[in-house]
C-alpha cells in the first residue's frame, strides 16, 4: 500500500509550479467585476465566470481599510469567521460554520503563492494560517467558500483563503511607506523590484510594525515578557524575496522565500460577569470573581488582569516555494510545486482571565504568582522551550490541457504533504493554582483557614499541574482530476474526482506531578515507560527528578476518502452566469493527543454541499455587479471539542483530575444559508458596495464519549440537539461607500470612505447552566437563606455588534508619486466580544475583546514606473 505514496511523492517532486487566487474589493479606478481575473479553479478566469462563491480583496482595499492582520479580513467577509483565542499570531478561520477546534486540523486551508501554510504540531493553535506581515505587497486575497478538496492541496470542509503575492515585473520600481498612530503605532514597509535581465527579475520587500497593547493590565505582576506595553501589542518583522527566471521561452521558474518573526505579550480574556453568593454547604461561591470585576470597573472596558509575568505569544516562520511552469505545447501546460517551511511558536497565556488575589495581600502590593490564583493557564514546557515546532514539505504536480476546439478543459495532478516534528514540543497547564514558578513546579497547595468559612472571601491554590510533551508526524497524499466540457456555447458541465490518504502519528507524554509527594503519574495516555519498557498504569509512580523519562504513548490514526465535484454552468448572455453544483468535502481524522484515556482518536468528517448561484454584471448609466449564492451542507461525523470534568470530587472539594477536553465525532448537523454581494457606481467618483451573509446551523445528532474503566472523568459538557453549531455567525452585513472628489491631476485623487459592519449575535459555546436540572450547576442561598439553583440561559451567546471604520486617502499628492492615508477603526468604540468562556458553573464568564477605536496616518512614496 505504500507504493502509491512513494510514486506520488516522487512524481510531485519532479517539478515545481504556479497557481493563483481570486479578488473582491476593486480599486477606485477599476471598472466592473469583469476586470477582475482570478484562479479559483487553478486557471485564470474572470471573476464573473467562476462557478465558485468568491470574495476578493485588492491590495488597495486592504490598505484603505487598515487591514494589518489576516484576522481583520473576517470583518469584511460574510461567511468568514476568525478564532484568535491564542492571540493574533495564532489565527485560524471558519467559513460557513465549519469551525476548527483545538487539536484538530484546519477546516479552511490558507495558501500563500498556491502553497498551504506550514502546519502546527497540535499542542495549541499555531501554524496552519498566515501570521503578521502576510498582507503586504499582494496582488489580491481571495476567500473561496465551501469545500475545495478537488483541486486544492490539503483537504478541508470549509473553504480556502488564497494570498497571491506580486510577482517580479519588467520595471525598475518600488516604494517606501511609513505608518504612525495612537498606541505608539509605528510601521515601515519597503519594496524594490529589479529586472536584472529580460529573463531574470527580482522583487524584495520587508515590513516592520509595532504597537502598544489595547488591553490595559491592572494586575501588579507585569504585562508579560516583552515589557509593560499592555496586552495585545504588536511587534513583528517580515521579509520576502521573489525571483522569476525564464529558463526558455516555454519554461518559467518562480521562487518565493518568506521569513516572519513576531513577539508580543499576547491577549487574555476579561471577566464580564460574576456571581457572588454562598452555596448550600456555606462555602463562598464566585466572590473572588466579583472582587476582580470591582477592581477593573474603575477603568475602561478594555481592562484585564494578567497573572503571568512571562505572558507571551511568539512565532517564527520561514518558507521557500519553488514553482516551474512548462508550456509543453499550445494546448498543454505542466506545473509543479516544491515547498519547505518551518513553524515555531511559544505561548504563555492565561486562558480565562482570572486574577484571584490572596485576601491577605492588599491589592497593588502583590509581588509573585504565588499570591494570585487563576482558573487555568498554559505555559511553555521548560524541557522544550516551544509550544509548537513543526516542518512541512509540499510537492505537487499538475498538468492542464485544452482541446483543439476549446470546448474541453481538463487538469490532473498529484499532491504530497509531509509534516515532521522539529523535536518535541508541549505545554504545562496549571489549574486552580497560584504559581511562583511553574517551570520548577513551585505551585504549592494552599488553602487559607478562612476559605471554607461561610460568607468569607477566601483564597485557594490546589497546585494542580499537567505536563505535556508530544511530537507529531502528518502524511497526506492525493491524486485528482477535473474537466469541464462546453455542451453548447451557453451550457457547461464540470466533473472532478480526488482521492486522499491521510495519517497522523503522535508520541505523547502527559504527566500529573504530585508536588507534595515528590512523584508524578502518567496522565491521560497510559502507555509504556521510555526507560524500562514496562507497561505502566495511571497509578504508577515516577520520581519528579526523571519526570520526562516515562509515560510514552504512541498512537496513529489513518483516514482516506474520495471527494468530488459535479457542476452545471449556464450563461444565457455574456455577463450573466447561473450555476449549480454538488461537492463532497472531507477533513481527516486524527488524535486529540492530550485528551483523557479512550477519547483520543477521532474519525474523519465529511460534508455534502449543494450550492446554486448567480453572477451578473452590467454597464450603462449605473454600472455594477450582483452575485448571490445559496447553499445547503449535510454534515456528518462533525469534529467537536467537548469539555470533560470530574464532578465527583475529593472530600475537601478538590477535583481528583483537572478539567480537560476531547474531540468527539458528534453525529450530524446541517448548515444552510445564502450570501450576496452588490457593487454600484451611481455616478462618477462614487462607489457603493453591500455584502450580506445568512447562516443557519443545527445539530441533528450527538454522541457522548465513553470513559475507560477507572477514569477520574465522569461528566461531559454537550451542546443540545437542535442547538446551532458553536461559533457560527447567523448574520453579517457590510456596507461600504467611497467618493473621489473631482479634482485635477495636479492636485491628486482625494477619496473619502467608510465601512459599517454589523454582526448578529451567535453562540460561542454551550451554556453550562441553562436550567436548574443541569448537572454541576451550583446551589446558592439568597439573602433570606433560601437555597436556589443558579441558572444562566444564553450565557454562551456573543452579543451583536456594530463597527464603523473611516478612511481618507489622497493619492498622488500635488501630482507627486506620494500617497497619504488617514484611517480610524471602530470609530464608536464598540465593545466587541470575539468569543466567550462560559463558566457560570464556576462563578464567572469571561470574553476575549476586540480592539477599541484606533487611528493612524500612512505615507507612501513610489518610484519607478
Amino acid at each position: 500500500m505504500k507504493l502509491h505514496h512513494r510514486t506520488i511523492l516522487l512524481t510531485a517532486s519532479a517539478l515545481s509550479g504556479f497557481a493563483a487566487a481570486p479578488a473582491m474589493g476593486q480599486s477606485a479606478d477599476q471598472g466592473s467585476a469583469n476586470d477582475i481575473i482570478v484562479t479559483a479553479q487553478r486557471i485564470e478566469q474572470r471573476l464573473q465566470d467562476v462557478p465558485v462563491s468568491v470574495t476578493v480583496f485588492s491590495q488597495e482595499t486592504i490598505d484603505n481599510n487598515a487591514v494589518s492582520n489576516i484576522k481583520d479580513l473576517a470583518q469584511y467577509t460574510p461567511g468568514l469567521q476568525v478564532n484568535n483565542r491564542y492571540g493574533a499570531d495564532s489565527t485560524n478561520f471558519s467559513i460557513r460554520g465549519f469551525t476548527q477546534e483545538q487539536r484538530t486540523t484546519a477546516t479552511v486551508g490558507v495558501y500563500f503563492a498556491d502553497v498551504v501554510a506550514p502546519r502546527g504540531s497540535g499542542a495549541s493553535f499555531g501554524g496552519d494560517g498566515a501570521g503578521p506581515g502576510a498582507l503586504f505587497d499582494l496582488q489580491n486575497v481571495q476567500v473561496l467558500k465551501g469545500p475545495q478538496g478537488t483541486l486544492f492541496g490539503r483537504n478541508s470542509t470549509g473553504g480556502a483563503v488564497l494570498l497571491v503575492p506580486k510577482k517580479p515585473t519588467d520595471a525598475l520600481e518600488g516604494y517606501v511607506e511609513g505608518t504612525v498612530g495612537d498606541y505608539d503605532l509605528f510601521g515601515v514597509q519597503a519594496v524594490l523590484n529589479i529586472p536584472l535581465a529580460d529573463t531574470f527579475k527580482v522583487r524584495l520587500g520587508g515590513e516592520h510594525k509595532q504597537r502598544d497593547g489595547y488591553l490595559r493590565n491592572i494586575g501588579n505582576l507585569g504585562d508579560g515578557r516583552y515589557g509593560n506595553k499592555g496586552m495585545g501589542n504588536l511587534d513583528y518583522w517580515t521579509f520576502r524575496a521573489s525571483i522569476v527566471a525564464d529558463l526558455t521561452p516555454d519554461l518559467e521558474n518562480y521562487t518565493v522565500a518568506t521569513y516572519t518573526k513576531s513577539k508580543s505579550n499576547g491577549t487574555i480574556p476579561k471577566i464580564i460577569e460574576a456571581f457572588a453568593g454562598v452555596n448550600a454547604s456555606g462555602i463562598p461561591f464566585g466572590d473572588m470573581a466579583v472582587s476582580q470585576m470591582a477592581r477593573e470597573a474603575a477603568y475602561d472596558p478594555w481592562t484585564v488582569s494578567n497573572r503571568l509575568p512571562d505572558s507571551q505569544s511568539t512565532i517564527e516562520q520561514w518558507q521557500i516555494i519553488n514553482k516551474t511552469t512548462w508550456q509543453a505545447s499550445d494546448n498543454i501546460t505542466v506545473k509543479g510545486i516544491l515547498s519547505y517551511g518551518e513553524f515555531r511558536g511559544k505561548t504563555n497565556l492565561d486562558l480565562f482571565g482570572n486574577y484571584f488575589l490572596n485576601p491577605n495581600v492588599p491589592s497593588g502590593t502583590e509581588t509573585s504568582g504565588s499570591q494570585v490564583t487563576g482558573f487555568a493557564f498554559t505555559h511553555i514546557n521548560p524541557y522544550t522551550g516551544l509550544t509548537n515546532a513543526q516542518s512541512t514539505f509540499v510537492g505537487e504536480l499538475q498538468v492542464q490541457g485544452v482541446s483543439t476546439d476549446g470546448r474541453l478543459n481538463w487538469q490532473v495532478g498529484a499532491y504530497s504533504e509531509i509534516s515532521d516534528p522539529l523535536g518535541k514540543s508541549g505545554v504545562q497547564t496549571a489549574t486552580f493554582s497560584a504559581c511562583n514558578d511553574i517551570d520548577s513546579y513551585d505551585c504549592p497547595f494552599t488553602v487559607l483557614p478562612n476559605y471554607f468559612a461561610p460568607g468569607v472571601n477566601g483564597f485557594f491554590s490546589f497546585g494542580s499541574i499537567n505536563g505535556q510533551l508530544s511530537s507529531t508526524k502528518f502524511e497526506d497524499y492525493a491524486v485528482y482530476g477535473q474537466a469541464s466540457y462546453d455542451i453548447t456555447d451557453q451550457l457547461k458541465f464540470t466533473a472532478g474526482l480526488r482521492y486522499t490518504w491521510d495519517k497522523q502519528t503522535t508520541d505523547v507524554q502527559q504527566l500529573r506531578p504530585n508536588l507534595a509527594g515528590g512523584y508524578y503519574t502518567c496522565g491521560a495516555p497510559i502507555g509504556v515507560s521510555n526507560t524500562s519498557g514496562t507497561t505502566v498504569t495511571s497509578a504508577t509512580r515516577f520520581p519528579i527528578s526523571t519526570i520526562y523519562d516515562g509515560c510514552h504513548d504512541i498512537q496513529s490514526k489513518s483516514s482516506k476518502a474520495p471527494t468530488w465535484l459535479i457542476g452545471l454552468d449556464y450563461k444565457p448572455m455574456q455577463d450573466l452566469l447561473i450555476y449549480a453544483k454538488w461537492t463532497r468535502g472531507y477533513r481527516q481524522g486524527g488524535l486529540s493527543i492530550f485528551s483523557p484515556d479512550t477519547t483520543q482518536p477521532y474519525d474523519q468528517e465529511k460534508v455534502n454541499t449543494y450550492e446554486i448561484g448567480l453572477k451578473s454584471s452590467w454597464h450603462g448609466v449605473i454600472p455594477g455587479s450582483f452575485n448571490i449564492s445559496g447553499f445547503y451542507n449535510d454534515f456528518t461525523n462533525q469534529q467537536l471539542l467537548l469539555g470533560v470534568q470530574d464532578l465527583i470530587a475529593n472530600a475537601d472539594g478538590t477535583p481528583t483530575a483537572p478539567p480537560s477536553a476531547s474531540i468527539v465525532n458528534s453525529g450530524s448537523s446541517t448548515l444552510q444559508g445564502f450570501e450576496a454581494e452588490l457593487n454600484l457606481r451611481p455616478f462618477e467618483g462614487m462607489r457603493i458596495s453591500a455584502a450580506y451573509g445568512y447562516l443557519k446551523t443545527k445539530i441533528k445528532e450527538l454522541t457522548a464519549p465513553t470513559f475507560a474503566p477507572g477514569s477520574p472523568y465522569d461528566t461531559v459538557t454537550l451542546p443540545n440537539v437542535g442547538d446551532p453549531i458553536p461559533n457560527a455567525q447567523p448574520h453579517k452585513l457590510t456596507l461600504s461607500a467611497n467618493y473621489t472628489l473631482p479634482l485635477p491631476e495636479s492636485v491628486g485623487a482625494i477619496t473619502f470612505g467608510g465601512t459599517w459592519i454589523y454582526t448578529g449575535k451567535f453562540r460561542s459555546v454551550a451554556d453550562s447552566c441553562p436550567t436548574a436540572t443541569t448537572p454541576g450547576c451550583p446551589t446558592l442561598r439568597d439573602s433570606s437563606g433560601t437555597p436556589y439553583v443558579l441558572t444562566n440561559p444564553g450565557a454562551g451567546i456573543v452579543p451583536s455588534t456594530n463597527v464603523l471604520n473611516l478612511n481618507l486617502n489622497w493619492n498622488n499628492v500635488g501630482g507627486m508619486p506620494v500617497d497619504a492615508t488617514l484611517f480610524v477603526t471602530n470609530v464608536t468604540k464598540e465593545v466587541v466580544y470575539l468569543n466567550i468562556n462560559e463558566n457560570t458553573s464556576r462563578g464567572f464568564r469571561s470574553a476575549l475583546l476586540g480592539e477599541p477605536r484606533m487611528w493612524g496616518l500612512r505615507l507612501k512614496y513610489r518610484f519607478g514606473q
